[in-house]
């Protein structure tokens, strides 16, 4: 059983007689400390009630209690507390395992309630508790199984307490009316980052290593080895793509120097247009304008004018490097696409000599690398008899 421990103090003005005294009775002390007259002993209880039997010259008080008692005190003093932060903690954790809405982004009002009635079937609902990964793609599977007709690509996200869930419907067309078949396919190599598929079976997920010319989405769509119907597949695949960019920056460079020197000058502005009233005096200068007078569309500026000079500056290498790291991305840039984005740049190699700095850098880029790529008919394995002979016929 654990003794109770407590620390405990008295007036004591003659320190080593109290210690012989309390050596008289043998008593079993922990811990003495002497501080101003006071002496403050750690001790069990039962030393304590001794204490104040024996040496009745002497008043004890108790300072405060040791271990678990003095946690069941703390727990005492501060139980609304401690009960609020209790209650608050498994408030917050039950909360954060519920869902308090289901997201689900569609058009169509139909497929939105066929998947709401599944998802409830399947225990997702408002107020539910959250699934794991494993069940949420059990229960992808399962109704994805349920309906290859009509649903062909489906996805859940859950931020914070609410899970969006994105679906495609899949449009099954007539293959005689279809006049065209294509897949899409990656324009080069690269790590799929994300993928929207707008028609056509995907064939691809995120992190996937694809090389040029894969098939990302396939415009013939098949489930369970049958040939639903063909389409002109079309989707967007994003992919993190690498670029090596070698760049040469120059370590001296001029840059304009303000002086320190200042002249002011009149400027009288119509619209866009500025008339200086008095003519320049610096030959390279940077200027600063405030309104003196407004009225309608003209202007009465005052002009300060700080003068420059041209001084030649040397780079450090951090400097260079730093120059170095944004010429390779705007260098990169003019050959990417609008949508593109650099998302990380990292230096190869580096040589350094008198005159410039020469940087080979490698840059990962997220990058649409989708292309359509029509499909030829006749060489589709699978083509019935009958259509390759009214194909054969009408050549």
């Amino acid at each position: 059983m654990n003794k109770h421990y407590l620390w405990i103090k008295c007036a004591c003005p003659d320190y080593y007689k109290f210690l012989n005294k309390i050596a008289t009775f043998n008593l079993d002390i922990l811990d003495i400390r002497y501080n101003s007259k006071t002496i403050y002993l750690k001790v069990s209880r039962e030393t304590y009630e001794k204490l104040q039997k024996y040496l009745i010259s002497y008043k004890f008080i108790k300072v405060k209690d040791l271990g678990i008692i003095n946690l069941k005190n703390i727990i005492l003093k501060y139980k609304e507390f401690v009960l609020a932060f209790i209650l608050g903690i498994g408030l917050l954790i039950l909360v954060n395992n519920l869902i308090i809405k289901v997201n689900i982004s569609h058009e169509n009002a139909e497929i939105r309630e066929l998947l709401k009635d599944e998802l409830a079937d399947a225990g997702i609902k408002t107020l539910s508790f959250k699934k794991s990964y494993d069940e949420l793609q059990k229960i992808k599977k399962a109704i994805l199984d349920k309906y290859p007709d009509r649903i062909d690509w489906l996805e859940f996200e859950i931020e914070g307490l609410i899970l969006n869930v994105r679906v495609e419907e899949r449009i099954i067309t007539n293959t005689e009316e279809n006049a065209e078949i294509c897949d899409i396919v990656a324009t080069k190599e690269g790590t799929i980052s994300s993928l929207k598929v707008f028609q056509g079976e995907a064939l691809v997920n995120p992190n996937d290593l694809v090389k040029k010319d894969d098939v990302l989405i396939k415009g013939i769509i098949t489930y369970n080895n049958e040939e639903k119907a063909r389409v002109c597949a079309s989707g967007e695949v994003y992919a993190h793509t690498w670029y090596t960019v070698n760049v040469s920056i120059p370590l001296q460079h001029e840059e304009n120097i303000l002086t320190g020197k200042k002249k002011y000058n009149l400027v009288w502005q119509n619209n866009s247009t500025k008339t200086r009233l008095l003519r320049e005096r610096f030959t390279s200068f940077t200027s600063s304008y405030k309104t003196l007078l407004a009225f309608l569309d003209y202007k009465l500026l005052l002009e300060t004018e700080a003068e420059s000079q041209k001084q030649s500056q040397n780079y450090t290498e951090e400097e260079a490097l730093n120059m170095g790291l944004l010429k390779a991305e705007e260098s990169l840039k003019r050959k990417l696409q609008a949508q593109d984005e650099i998302i990380d740049k990292k230096v190869l190699k580096k040589s350094l000599n008198d005159s410039k700095m020469e940087l080979e850098i490698f840059v990962i880029v997220n990058e649409l690398i989708s292309t359509p790529k029509r499909i030829d008919a006749m060489n589709i394995e699978g083509t019935d008899s009958s259509d390759q002979e009214f194909n054969q016929n009408n050549n």
